[in-house]
C-alpha cells in the first residue's frame, strides 16, 4: 500500500471510530452480555448461538450497532490472546498459532458439508 492510501485509510478509520464511539458502551454491554449467555454452552452449540445474538443486535439496533458490537468483540478477542499469551508465558503469535491448529484439526477430524 503506497503512503497516499495508507493515509486515506487512515483518515477514514478514524473518522468512523469518532462517529462509532458514543455507541461504545452500550456495544461493551452487548458483548458482555454475549459472552455471559454462550459461555459454558455445548461447543457445537456456540456458533448457533453466537449468529442468533449477532442477528438479533443488527435486527433490533441496526447496522452501526452491530458494527460497534463487532468491534468490541474483536477488541475482546485481542485483549483475551494478549492475557493468555501473558499468563502462559507463549507470545500472542503462539497462541493463535495454537487455536488456528486446534480448528484445522478439528476440521480434519468432521468435515462440514
Amino acid at each position: 500500500m503506497d503512503e497516499e492510501a495508507r493515509r486515506h485509510m487512515l483518515v477514514e478509520v478514524h473518522a468512523e471510530r469518532e462517529r462509532l464511539l458514543p455507541l461504545r458502551a452500550e456495544a461493551t454491554r452487548t458483548t458482555i452480555a454475549m459472552v455471559r449467555q454462550n459461555s459454558e454452552q455445548p461447543p457445537e452449540l456456540v456458533p448457533y448461538l453466537n449468529l442468533a445474538y449477532i442477528l438479533g443486535v443488527r435486527r433490533t439496533q441496526g447496522e452501526d450497532a452491530l458494527i460497534a458490537f463487532a468491534l468490541s468483540l474483536a477488541n475482546w478477542a485481542v485483549a483475551t490472546v494478549d492475557e493468555v499469551a501473558r499468563y502462559s508465558g507463549r507470545s500472542a503469535e503462539q497462541v493463535v498459532d495454537q487455536y488456528e491448529t486446534d480448528i484445522m484439526a478439528a476440521r480434519a477430524e468432521s468435515p462440514e458439508p
